[in-house]
């Protein structure tokens, strides 16, 4: 089966959670067997790193553009609907039997090609990103995406959402379309188990991500001081673009900023201690938690679309994720025991090859195959 894939981003090991998950992705599709061509924009925001060799990628070059109030609320986030990465969609569609577009904003790359089409949804932008005024970057953001979500809905006949929770909801918005929970994956061999040795709990993110810079406020202000109370010897590492900016330095906790690889940083954790308060969708640090063997103390947000097990603590109050945290920390033996459950959850479920079987059945009922 000849398969499309159309990416915002090159699939990258250390890029942004993306550009991680599109790797997962292409891995798994490739491991199913299909012929799959993956077409992946690099726009001005993109890394000049490279995708790993062993993978075919034809990357297109996007330059930032200027768009009008009224172009860009007619067709919002439309940069990648042409140009010459829109024209090498419709020219590599034409051999394809089903062309899948990774996130909302390849939407408008994916509009007339004739054949039949997948996008998959990774969050919903209203649950993710606060309100704020229009006349903040911010709020014009978050417009022009709410507008792109809302088109993707309509035009689109067959979606794919990263959770359960996510899938009901386009199925309320979108009740003609086709909806697949499909989860997001990663490379799995790009992890290394981690020792879980020492008590030390952590958190990486981009401080650019409202719901990231939430959990990170509300984890080193209220939920830390309460670990520390009960387990003074154990340690909190945060890290992540912006997280000096956003924490400053606060009494008893390590932050980074910007390191140079998440794998890396996760190999000398022993707890994933993620407080988050609001989003959607699976979270790319849970499943980096989980294919490191690394715990993981989160709440309901943090754990979406994750199977209910030993690996994942879900927990509300900053008392109870508190009290959670600092029984992983203080017992090794139950670090080992919840790591064990974390990397076999992944394996099980997330690593690329299950986690792309639900894409690949689907492929199969839409293609247009002789």
């Amino acid at each position: 089966m000849k398969t499309l894939l159309v990416l915002k981003e090159p699939p990258l090991h250390e890029g942004s959670a993306p550009a991680k998950t599109s790797l997962g992705l292409l891995r798994g599709l490739v491991g199913h067997g299909l012929d799959v061509h993956t077409l992946a924009a690099r726009q001005h925001f993109s890394p000049r790193d490279d995708p790993p060799a062993d993978l075919q990628v034809e990357i297109v070059d996007v330059p930032a553009s200027a768009s009008s109030v009224a172009r860009r609320v007619r067709r919002p986030r439309a940069d990648l609907g042409r140009g010459a990465f829109a024209a090498s969609v419709r020219d590599r569609a034409r051999d394809a039997d089903v062309v899948h577009l990774e996130e909302t904003e390849t939407l408008w790359a994916g509009q007339g090609l004739g054949r039949p089409t997948v996008l998959h949804v990774h969050y919903l932008v209203e649950r993710d990103r606060p309100p704020a005024p229009p006349w903040r970057r911010t709020g014009r953001d978050r417009l022009e995406l709410v507008l792109l979500e809302r088109a993707a809905l309509r035009r689109t006949q067959h979606l794919v959402a990263s959770s359960p929770l996510v899938a009901d909801e386009l199925r309320r918005r979108a009740p003609r379309a086709t909806v697949t929970v499909a989860p997001l994956s990663l490379d799995a061999d790009h992890y290394t188990r981690a020792s879980l040795t020492q008590p030390v709990a952590g958190l990486i993110g981009t401080a650019a991500w409202p719901p990231t810079a939430g959990a990170a406020l509300r984890l080193v202000r209220d939920v830390w001081p309460l670990v520390r109370r009960s387990r003074p010897e154990a340690r909190l590492v945060v890290a992540g673009r912006g997280m000096r900016e956003l924490l400053g330095e606060p009494d008893g906790v390590d932050v980074l900023g910007s390191v140079a690889s998440a794998a890396e940083f996760f190999v000398g954790l022993s707890l994933l201690l993620f407080p988050l308060t609001r989003g959607s969708g699976m979270k790319v640090k849970t499943l980096e938690a989980l294919a490191s063997g690394v715990p993981v103390v989160t709440t309901a947000f943090g754990a979406e679309g994750v199977e209910p097990g030993d690996a994942v603590v879900v927990a509300e109050t900053d008392a109870e994720l508190a009290r959670a945290a600092a029984s992983v920390l203080h017992d090794e033996s139950e670090r080992r025991q919840r790591g064990d459950a974390a990397r076999a959850t992944f394996d099980r479920l997330y690593a690329p090859g299950p986690a792309t079987a639900p894409l690949v059945d689907l492929y199969r009922q839409i293609a247009w195959l002789p």
